[in-house]
């Protein structure tokens, strides 16, 4: 099989480097480990940030380029006292420029956004939204890849880049690869797929503890992580074996495992049945939060109506939930005293009724969006346990998002793109920027590697 660009992993990055390259008059192939398209966006929680959407319009929000890469570079400098990192300034004007063509891309497919989610300790103004529904992010595409043709191999694992004379001309493919199935990743067939231009958009390299052990000794190399099983580095292998240069790979933030959608809906409580800090504070003030208690255990508590409505989110978090009838059930489930969970549950539902934007206790100021508090049973309490966040690390690019190597050359006819990318997921933690960043650079790589097999001006 062959195709003038052929793109491993139909993630954000993936899935919009394929759109573009398509609508350029490429042929395009995609090369997917999973049984679907989507990746960790069709996961998560879709929060995204944008500069100049309509919705900042309507609200009368003042905003800027410079302000946007101001707050990305705050949050750069913060993580680089503890990575040391490098950060491509170019590369986040490019994002930053890109968000407001991300945004009309996807409100043509067809997803839409419904309110600021408010992050001042991160977002100067206002500029992060949410998705409508998470799973848009798979079923929006597939039909423009029906309609753009673009052809996706599932359940197929890229495991080595084919180099003749020099140039990258394809991706060695195992198929029957079952997902991120450790059982099956070595069996099935291997196929050659030829291609004019090859892009690498596998994801990033949590689920691989040898990589974690490798970059990050100190830190949970076999635990939990945030993302899909499939997110084992194969992009960033491939790439290193024919000679890129990959940075910031050191840094694998840890985090307490919870989306941001489903810490909304609920508060956390310690041994003590009481609250301990702001459940929807920064992800390092959520971690230092947690290790500060008794036996550094806690618990996320929601009711029965976000038990149902985020039930996605639920299924995603790590160890064995408590369900219970009552409160008081509920408490004896964790092992707190019943009377102080039972008053923890009762201010946090007197706060939420009142209307207040902020709370008094912790400062917290994102609340439920229904402003519905802790009441309708069975009322669920969830382990607080530390995992891995996306790790920063990938290549090291071009503004085409060409792949680098060791000496600064490109490598030719290879580009990265989303969490194979090195130079901007750093700033990541400043909330929204994640799939952003994935699909911005997606839609330029595939347009890079479209013109680059002269279908595209």
């Amino acid at each position: 099989m062959s195709a003038e660009v052929v793109i491993a992993g139909a993630g954000p990055g993936g899935m919009a480097a394929a759109i573009e390259a398509a609508r350029g008059g490429a042929s395009v192939l995609v090369v997917e480990a999973r049984s679907e398209i989507g990746g960790n966006a069709a996961r998560s929680t879709g929060y995204m940030a944008f500069l100049d959407s309509d919705l900042q319009r309507d609200a009368g929000i003042e905003d800027s380029e410079e302000l946007f890469l101001a707050d990305l570079r705050k949050e750069v400098d913060y993580q680089s006292e503890r990575y040391g990192l490098f950060y491509d300034e170019e590369l986040a004007r490019t994002v930053v420029r890109g968000s407001t063509g991300v945004y009309s891309l996807l409100r043509e497919l067809g997803i839409g956004f419904n309110r600021f989610i408010p992050r001042p300790l991160q977002h100067s103004v206002d500029r992060m939204v949410d998705v409508d529904d998470v799973s848009h992010f798979r079923t929006s595409f597939e039909p423009e890849f029906a309609r753009l043709g673009i052809e996706v191999m599932y359940n197929a694992r890229a495991e080595r880049l084919i180099v003749e004379d020099g140039r990258v001309a394809g991706i060695a493919v195992r198929t029957n690869a079952g997902d991120g199935d450790a059982a099956q990743q070595h069996r099935g067939e291997v196929q050659d797929l030829r291609a004019g231009a090859v892009i690498l958009a596998t994801g990033g390299y949590q689920a691989n503890p040898a990589l974690r052990q490798h970059y990050q000794p100190a830190f949970l190399a076999g635990g939990p992580y945030l993302g899909i099983d499939t997110a084992r580095g194969d992009g960033h292998l491939m790439g290193q074996t024919v000679g890129g240069e990959l940075i910031n790979m050191t840094m694998i933030p840890p985090l307490v495992m919870v989306g941001s959608a489903l810490v909304e809906d609920c508060i956390a409580v310690n041994l003590k049945g009481r609250r301990f800090h702001d459940e929807a504070g920064t992800y390092d003030d959520r971690v230092a939060a947690l290790l500060a208690q008794p036996e550094k255990r806690a618990y996320y508590l929601c009711d029965g109506r976000t038990a149902r409505a985020k039930d996605h989110l639920i299924e995603q978090m790590p160890g064995q939930p408590v369900s219970a009838a009552s409160i008081a059930e509920l408490a004896a489930g964790i092992g707190c005293p019943p009377d102080a969970l039972q008053q923890t549950v009762e201010e946090w539902n007197q706060l939420v009724a009142s209307g207040a934007e902020r709370d008094p206790a912790f400062g917290r100021i994102v609340f439920p969006a229904e402003r519905t508090g802790l009441t309708d049973a069975p009322f669920l309490a969830m382990p607080m346990v530390i995992g891995a966040n996306f790790p920063a690390g990938g290549f090291r690019v071009t503004p085409s998002l060409e792949v680098r190597d060791v000496f600064g050359a490109v490598i030719p006819r290879l580009f990265a793109v989303g969490d194979c990318v090195g130079g901007v997921n750093p700033a990541s933690g400043l909330g929204g920027m994640h799939i952003l960043g994935a699909m911005t650079l997606g839609r330029i790589g595939g347009r890079s590697a479209a013109r680059l097999v002269g279908k595209a001006v």
